[in-house]
């Protein structure tokens, strides 16, 4: 009977422990209430937050600017015409070329036209020539070659195309623009000779002309 009382007892201490210590445990969540904060964001993260948007800025390039291009303007030709004179000598050229006239004729009619012509004009006028004149017309062609006063670029245009003709012209020639002392070509004339003849005569201008006559007796 003892025991069964002392147990009972024990049951209700056990309850009341329980009980009080449920009541401890909801009055402290109780008074935690009032300590909960809300959670605060950094002042870190806004600064952050605030820096992102430069970087993405500075990412993105701007395209260059374009300058406008510049339209460029034709200038008008303010080159003068050519003087009426070289209209004239063209024309010329080309009638006696186009004619029906033998070549010596041609030739005699351009080889006119070279001394009132302008230098340029007289070197084209002189291809003209060479390719007309005949070795049995070349009387007109000589006095222009052998001719001092005739510009040097007129001159070399017959001396080459001397260089083609018969040895019969083309030596005594060579040996009248050599003797010149006033001709610009009288050295290439001389070394020309030299070189045809085999010979070195100096300026013996008669030794010059009995070698060739030798020459040419002995090279029919």
């Amino acid at each position: 009977m003892l025991m069964s009382n002392l147990a009972k007892v024990v049951r209700v201490l056990g309850v009341l422990v329980l009980a009080g210590g449920v009541g401890v445990f909801i009055g402290w969540m109780k008074s935690r209430d009032g300590d909960v904060q809300p959670i605060a964001v950094p002042a870190a993260s806004t600064q952050m937050t605030a820096n992102v948007a430069p970087v993405a800025m500075e990412q993105v390039a701007e395209p260059p600017a374009t300058k406008p291009k510049r339209l460029t303007r034709h200038q008008p030709d303010l080159s003068p015409p050519p003087p009426a004179n070289a209209v004239d000598l063209d024309k010329q050229l080309d009638d006696v070329l186009l004619s029906d006239a033998d070549p010596n004729t041609k030739a005699d009619k351009i080889l006119a036209m070279i001394p009132s012509a302008p230098t340029n004009a007289q070197v084209e006028l002189s291809q003209h020539l060479v390719n007309l004149v005949q070795d049995d017309h070349y009387d007109g062609a000589a006095q222009l070659l052998t001719n001092a006063a005739t510009p040097s670029a007129v001159s070399t245009v017959l001396m080459n195309d001397l260089l083609n003709r018969n040895n019969t012209l083309k030596l005594p020639m060579l040996l009248a623009v050599a003797r010149d002392d006033d001709h610009p070509l009288k050295d290439q004339a001389r070394e020309m000779l030299e070189l045809l003849i085999q010979e070195d005569n100096g300026t013996n201008w008669n030794q010059w002309s009995d070698s060739i006559n030798t020459w040419l007796q002995n090279n029919q």
